[in-house]
């Protein structure tokens, strides 16, 4: 051990700390000239999983009918009713004023909208709404308040709103999104419309990100902050803030410039990447200044400090950075490229975080001046704080078990609570004023989430125009509106109700399909000549083999969505059973509660894996399995205890959530492989188990709680955060890292004196050290209610899943 600390002590000196200044002075600027070129990238659509199925099934959908998200709702209110003749007028100007706008394809507004009359001089179209005259006004509304159809389209219950909806070119990058939202904008403020509500995906997409861009960067910087505040406090010193601020800074920098010269684009997944490489990046600079300090205080020149230091913890550091990597890499585990480039991206991150830790800091910390430390001290009150609180848990250790397992009993009863559920807009609070003009167009206008359903012709002699089609699509849509729950359903059943209606001068009373077939052949025709190929094509394919059923509804969550959708397909498989229809329920919507179920789930396989790999890494290291036991036994109790905890407050588990059981056990096993590493030297001495423990635990012990507080502090400000998926990540992060400092302070000290001695020494006091009874009963318990965990959420999720049909 002296031979590899003389060794390290030889590469020590100013010129190689020179030489080390100035590659990484090279690198930084050459990152700086790559940085400037970072490129966005906000495609939702690449969060959809590429073996998926019902992903190609939707593409082949969106081909042939177009998207459903390309809709932009506009509500506009007037009190004490909309039949306002001035009112209507801006709104018709409006509405023209939209349809001429570039990316907008269609417009739909009451003052627009006409409704079609046959006569023997052939077919024309009437205004709905016509704003020539008040008379006019009156007769026309008493007429639209006849027609249910065109009243709940348009129109609020009580008549003091109406709707404009603008469908959209489809596939609309960010950019040119945006463009179009400001230009809607600046047509409702020239039109004195500007109080009006708005709802679409342009809308949410744009200030979703607006939102989360504003709320990483004030987030960041107060993290940032709060660990400046915290070095200060606990080193004293100017360079102990300087130094480790410079060496996360740079490893954030240098991590987005190989990003970018990758031709990587920040996602909104990757744009947490500063703030998590800068929290984590700080773990390693912590144990390393911690380790150098005490060497001062125990009489040591500044090169044999640092020496010590680097051999001490280099690889306890070199092992929770490899955990931590590894924890990220394990999102590999997830379909979705973005979630998989995140992982990989934050693993090279934390690399190159040891890679700087263990090179510029030391380089730093030889051409500055050493800190004073007085001799034989550390840091007043730390040792003998320490002492006492390993003592008490000596004393206590039954005790100590015995509460951690009532909470660890307590926590897997609460597992059962969990739900898996996902909302479209769940990430914004309830009084956001975008989130309130949603459930206002909920509430009136029948909601905002799509609802689509595809009709397949498994039968080549059918066609959708068929009879007997018709009228399966027609009770496939009667159930859709009645027991699922949707709104303005519209389909080829429905156009040929209104050409219907249309053949008898506009009486509802003949709005139905055709018994006659020389009626529904008519009403073909009519339907064909009227409407045109651009509204029929929207609802039958071009082959006649395909169909679409659509409409809107409320967001009522993946959870409740899913059990809909068993029974609606429960219902069509009983339904239409050998008729050659087959009906598939597809859309973005349905896509975005599928991905959230199926993430959520490979995120649990993959918090499995890691869970596997981080004990095949201590295994080989230590060359023992109990050391591996000892690791995992402090680490799996806080996994358990968060998600009793988000049984216990009605957390659901969605994407957001379910990734941090993976981030939080990569960061929340280093304080554990710190505290085994100084177990492990501190053993190489000649120290009895016992005495080893008692040494490792007052010497690592300061560093251990000062990191855990420095992770807790960067995690802990999103809190504050209006997005649910920050806050949570803020929360259950830092609540995790806490529990796990617990259980390493209060469990690992029973379980370390069965740590094992070094490979060249002989193992055989090892062996026969006694195991505790209860430390293995609790160790048992941990290990089922983590099992118990994963086969409870494993079948959750599995609930109500997608059946398969040929």
């Amino acid at each position: 051990m002296k031979d590899r600390i003389t060794r390290i002590e030889g590469l020590l000196d100013r010129r190689n700390a020179w030489t080390v200044l100035c590659c990484v002075a090279l690198i930084t600027i050459g990152c700086l000239f790559i940085a400037r070129h970072v490129r966005f990238d906000f495609d939702f659509e690449r969060f959809f999983p590429t073996d998926d199925p019902e992903l190609d099934r939707y593409i082949a959908f969106r081909d042939r009918f177009g998207s459903d998200t390309d809709l932009l709702l506009i509500g506009l209110e007037h009190d004490p009713s909309v039949f306002d003749r001035s009112f209507l007028v801006r709104t018709d100007s409006l509405a023209r004023r939209l349809a001429r706008l570039p990316d907008i394809e269609e417009v739909h507004a009451p003052t627009t909208a006409k409704e079609p009359r046959s006569t023997p001089f052939g077919p024309f179209a009437v205004p709905w709404l016509r704003t020539g005259a008040d008379s006019l006004i009156q007769a026309d509304s008493a007429r639209i308040w006849r027609d249910g159809e065109v009243r709940d389209l348009f129109f609020t219950r009580h008549g003091d709103g109406l709707l404009i909806l603008l469908r959209t070119a489809s596939g609309l990058s960010k950019s040119r999104s945006d463009s179009l939202l400001m230009r809607v904008e600046r047509t409702l403020q020239s039109t004195d419309l500007a109080d009006a509500r708005i709802a679409g995906r342009i809308q949410g997409q744009y200030h979703y990100i607006r939102e989360m861009q504003r709320e990483l960067v004030i987030f960041f910087t107060t993290s940032v902050l709060l660990l400046i505040v915290v070095l200060a406090f606990t080193f004293r010193s100017w360079w102990s803030v300087l130094v480790p601020v410079t060496v996360v800074g740079l490893t954030v920098l240098w991590q987005v410039a190989l990003m970018t010269l990758l031709g990587k684009a920040l996602s909104v997944l990757t744009m947490l990447l500063p703030t998590i490489l800068f929290v984590v990046g700080m773990s390693d600079v912590v144990h390393i200044l911690e380790r150098y300090r005490e060497a001062l205080g125990n009489g040591h020149q500044k090169r044999r400090a640092l020496a010590l230091a680097m051999y001490e913890v280099g690889l306890a550091t070199f092992l929770t950075s490899l955990t931590t990597a590894v924890g990220f890499l394990t999102l590999h585990t997830s379909a979705i490229r973005p979630i998989r480039e995140f992982g990989t991206y934050t693993a090279l991150g934390v690399g190159l975080a040891y890679v700087l830790a263990f090179t510029l800091l030391p380089a730093v910390l030889l051409l500055v001046p050493a800190p004073r430390v007085r001799s034989g001290v550390t840091s007043a009150g730390w040792p003998v704080l320490l002492q006492a609180l390993y003592d008490r848990v000596m004393r206590g250790r039954r005790l100590v078990l015995w509460g951690f397992t009532a909470v660890l009993v307590a926590s897997a009863l609460l597992v059962p609570r969990i739900k898996v559920n996902n909302y479209l807009l769940e990430d914004w609070p309830e009084d956001d004023p975008h989130k309130v003009d949603f459930h206002y167009f909920e509430k009136h206008f029948g909601g905002v989430r799509p609802f689509e359903l595809e009709v397949t012709l498994a039968d080549t002699t059918k066609r959708i125009w068929d009879a007997d089609v018709l009228a399966a699509i027609d009770r496939v849509g009667r159930y859709a509106e009645r027991t699922y729950g949707a709104d303005r359903i519209a389909s080829p059943a429905t156009l040929v109700e209104r050409a219907m209606q249309v053949m008898h001068a506009g009486d509802t009373a003949f709005r139905h399909l055709p018994d006659d077939p020389a009626e529904l052949a008519q009403a073909e025709r009519l339907l064909r000549q009227f409407a045109g190929p651009s509204l029929i094509g929207d609802f039958v394919s071009a082959d006649g083999r395909y169909a679409r059923i659509t409409g809107r509804m409320e967001d009522q969550g993946g959870y409740v969505h899913r059990g809909k959708n068993a029974a609606m397909n429960a219902w069509l498989d009983s339904t239409l059973a050998g008729s050659g229809i087959q009906v598939h329920q597809t859309g973005m919507a349905y896509l975005i509660d599928r991905n959230n179920e199926t993430l959520s789930r490979q995120m649990l396989l993959g918090l499995s894996s890691l869970s596997s790999l981080i004990a095949a890494i201590m295994g080989f290291v230590f060359r023992d399995g109990r050391v591996t036991l000892i690791a995992l036994l402090p680490n799996i109790f806080p996994l358990v205890a968060i998600a009793g905890v988000m049984g216990l407050t009605g957390i659901d588990l969605k994407v957001s959530t379910s990734i941090i059981f993976t981030i939080a056990f990569g960061i929340a096993v280093d304080d554990t492989i710190h505290l085994l590493g100084k177990l492990r030297i501190e053993r190489a001495k000649g120290f009895a188990p016992p005495e080893a423990m008692q040494r490792a635990y007052v010497s690592a012990g300061r560093a251990v709680i000062v990191t855990s507080i420095m992770l807790c502090s960067g995690f802990v400000t999103p809190i504050a955060s209006d997005f649910a998926s920050v806050h949570y990540m803020g929360l259950l992060v830092s609540i995790t890292l806490l529990v796990a400092l617990l259980a390493d302070l209060l469990l690992l000290p029973g379980a370390g004196p069965l740590a094992p001695a070094p490979l060249n020494r002989s193992c055989a006091i090892l062996f026969h050290q006694r195991i505790d009874t209860m430390a293995v009963i609790w160790l048992l318990l941990t290990i089922v209610a983590l099992l118990l965990v994963g086969v409870y959420l494993n079948r959750n999720m599995g609930k109500g899943n997608e059946r398969k049909r040929a």
